[in-house]
């Protein structure tokens, strides 16, 4: 009995495979007529971890009822058998989504058609707050970029996650250039740091200007932090950056997946530059809003 195959959830369990219930629940019900064939680990009504014995539907038999006491039962049970949407019959019983019984390809179309709709809605969100950003009134937004250029690997390939040096990008939202640079953090002489890295106390006004600003937009909610931490910031008053765009631009795109519903692996690709933040920001502000999302 312990080399049984387990699987781990309905969704795994192989076509073919049945419990005793679902047997039972079939449009016209059978029984197990063989051994138990594999197990699922699944949990209970309770939420409690259980595991539920599967046999193979080859191998099971009509159940004993006659067909009158088949009809009695399901006329005692009230249920549709019949979907909703498109009047399939399954042998399964169908589930009950939003008060209709459905099938699961209607199943599936519902819950995508309630995705989209929540992800209309998202968009709206997002289009909305880039709106405000780049509104004339707000003065002196800018979008930002910092990228942490990292020591090289070791020759043993030990990767050291200690910054050599940070480039930064930074345009307004008229698309001016207010900084354009890489500061290092190591010493001039550090194995990696770039040819081109400026001394951090030579840019530092600008830097601080820079800042100062009272709307950042960042592509992540920490990305600026390395920059303030370099120039004297309490880290432990370092607060994340509300305007970070990765996830704004994520819904913008909108770009759900499918099978899971969510953005999981198709979350917006990183521009990379400021003034392709800045145009991606300009592409979300005149997103055309309908009147009805859905």
């Amino acid at each position: 009995m312990g080399d049984l195959p387990i699987c781990q959830g309905w969704r795994n369990v192989p076509a073919g495979l049945y419990s005793r219930s679902q047997l039972a629940d079939l449009d016209l019900p059978r029984v197990p007529a063989g051994p138990v064939r594999a197990r699922v680990e699944t949990r209970d009504w309770r939420d409690r971890k259980t595991t539920v014995d599967l046999h193979a539907l080859a191998e099971s038999e009509p159940s004993p009822a006659t067909i009158g006491q088949l009809e009695a039962a399901r006329r005692r049970a009230g249920t549709s058998r019949v979907c909703d949407g498109c009047g399939a019959c399954p042998d399964r019983p169908l589930p009950s989504i939003n008060s209709q019984h459905l099938c699961r390809v209607c199943a599936r179309i519902t819950e995508l058609r309630e995705r989209r709709v929540k992800a209309a809605a998202d968009r709206i969100m997002v289009v909305d707050w880039a709106r405000k950003i780049l509104a004339p009134e707000l003065l002196l937004p800018c979008v930002l970029r910092v990228q942490a250029i990292r020591r090289p690997a070791a020759p043993s390939g030990r990767q050291n996650p200690e910054a050599i040096a940070l480039r930064v990008d930074a345009v307004d939202t008229a698309g001016r250039r207010l900084v354009g640079t890489t500061i290092r953090t190591a010493g001039p002489r550090v194995r990696g740091v770039p040819a081109d890295a400026v001394d951090p106390a030579t840019v530092e006004d600008q830097i601080r200007a820079l800042l100062a600003a009272p709307v950042i937009v960042t592509w992540t909610s920490r990305e600026d932090a390395p920059l303030r931490l370099l120039y004297g910031t309490d880290p432990l008053r370092l607060p994340s950056n509300p305007n970070d765009l990765s996830w704004r631009a994520t819904y913008w795109r909108g770009d759900v997946d499918p099978d899971s519903h969510q953005f999981a692996r198709r979350s917006a690709i990183n521009p990379g530059r400021a003034d392709r933040l800045l145009l991606l920001l300009r592409r979300m502000a005149a997103t055309e809003i309908p009147d009805d999302p859905a």
